[in-house]
């Protein structure tokens, strides 16, 4: 499973997500390519290397002529949609868009169709939000993780005034993610905010990785310490040497019971390994069921899907755990006239389990007039002596 992991130690701002990116070996062209796509005039990309204190690291700069015009969210939306970019990119961008103008609807109090992004609707802002888009698309990761994000103090000059450090679209935008505070300066802005959360599938420490590349993107300001972002690009290991799932769970007691089965169904449907309930009681004494479901990345969001369409719950939990698997091989063997699928779990050379399918041995049990107890007999024993000329 390749992973991207942005170690945002000093901040981020979309020029420094952007020079990570392209320093960590995606190709210039990869990038112009999706940005040349883009109505816009008046703007010129330059990339280049710089140091920032011992660390070589790569400097993006957007100059644009109409520094201070501004759009709505629905005026960028329309720009990027009309683009023709690659799905992953166009996606990326909206979703990144869509993250800011929210924070900033909520904070004024307006429309976030109508809102106005002083800072993404300008020229160099969309710039980098689509260049991170297509260098994130590029690269092509099974899963985005960002650092904890640092975060300076103070006061910065906005359209409206002078407004605290972090800026209130920072705070809205970066809800349950961890932040630290250092420096007396603006260090993480609403453009890298925005991104990070439209692009990240989760915030936290860099999971356990065999390291293919690194990249450097280098902030503008010179700082007591390398104002850089880290772009890692490497392979998850898993200490176990097991696979890695998520655990997804909800606690819930106004459900009718005979809505479980369909539930449980459903989330096999949708990709989920496997999916349980548990008898509970909760809290006033209340009856009621956990339902757990085990899902690998590609299937959480289907999963989380039919759990909140399935179910009447508001929220779940959910952790990463480590699984830990068997070989599987199949053994067909015949009861009377009907075929059986055995499964077999290995680990090394040993056979550790033996499991004729049940819907066969059913189908079996019904077509011979035997019951399903000595169906299952009879598969066990035509598998294993199938297994003792191999083992």
């Amino acid at each position: 499973m390749t992973i991207l992991y942005l170690d945002c130690l000093s901040g981020a701002a979309g020029d420094m997500l952007l020079g990570a990116l392209l320093d960590a070996g995606v190709p210039e062209t990869a990038v112009r390519h999706s940005l040349d796509r883009l109505e816009l005039e008046g703007w010129e990309l330059t990339v280049r290397k710089i140091p920032k204190r011992g660390i070589q690291a790569t400097k993006v700069d957007v100059t644009i002529d109409d520094v201070k015009r501004t759009r709505t969210h629905g005026e960028i939306r329309s720009v990027i949609d009309s683009a023709g970019l690659p799905d992953g990119v166009r996606g990326r961008a909206l979703d990144t868009v869509r993250v800011l103008a929210e924070a900033e609807a909520k904070i004024h109090d307006e429309d976030p169709e109508r809102v106005h992004l002083h800072e993404v609707g300008a020229v160099d802002a969309m710039i980098d939000i689509v260049g991170c888009a297509a260098a994130i698309d590029h690269i092509s990761p099974d899963r985005v993780v960002g650092s904890p994000l640092v975060v300076g103090r103070g006061w910065t000059d906005a359209e409206h005034g002078p407004i605290p450090i972090p800026a209130p679209a920072v705070l809205e935008i970066l809800r349950g993610v961890a932040l630290e505070e250092r420096g007396d300066q603006e260090l993480t802005t609403p453009t890298g905010a925005a991104v990070l959360k439209a692009m990240c599938d989760s915030f936290g420490p860099m999971p356990t990785l065999k390291i293919d590349r690194v990249g450097y993107g280098a902030g503008s300001r010179e700082l007591a310490w390398p104002n850089v972002v880290r772009a890692i690009v490497g392979s998850e290991i898993h200490p176990s040497g097991g696979d890695s799932a998520w655990l997804i769970e909800t606690n819930i007691d106004d459900m009718a019971p005979e809505l479980v089965p369909h539930c449980i169904e459903s989330l096999i449907q949708a990709g989920a390994s496997d999916a349980w309930t548990t008898s509970i009681v909760m809290k006033k004494g209340r009856p009621a069921i956990a339902l757990s479901v085990l899902a690998r990345d590609e299937a959480r969001e289907p999963v989380l899907d039919v759990v909140y369409r399935e179910t009447t719950t508001l929220g779940v939990r959910m952790q990463q755990v480590t699984k830990d698997e068997l070989e599987r091989e199949w053994v067909n063997v015949k009861v009377g006239s009907q075929q059986i699928r055995v499964k077999v779990g290995l680990r090394g050379r040993s056979v550790v389990s033996v499991s004729p399918e049940y819907e066969d041995a059913l189908i079996a049990a019904r077509a011979e007039g035997l019951p399903l107890r000595e169906v299952f007999e009879k598969a066990l024993s035509a598998a294993a002596a199938k297994l003792d000329k191999r083992f």
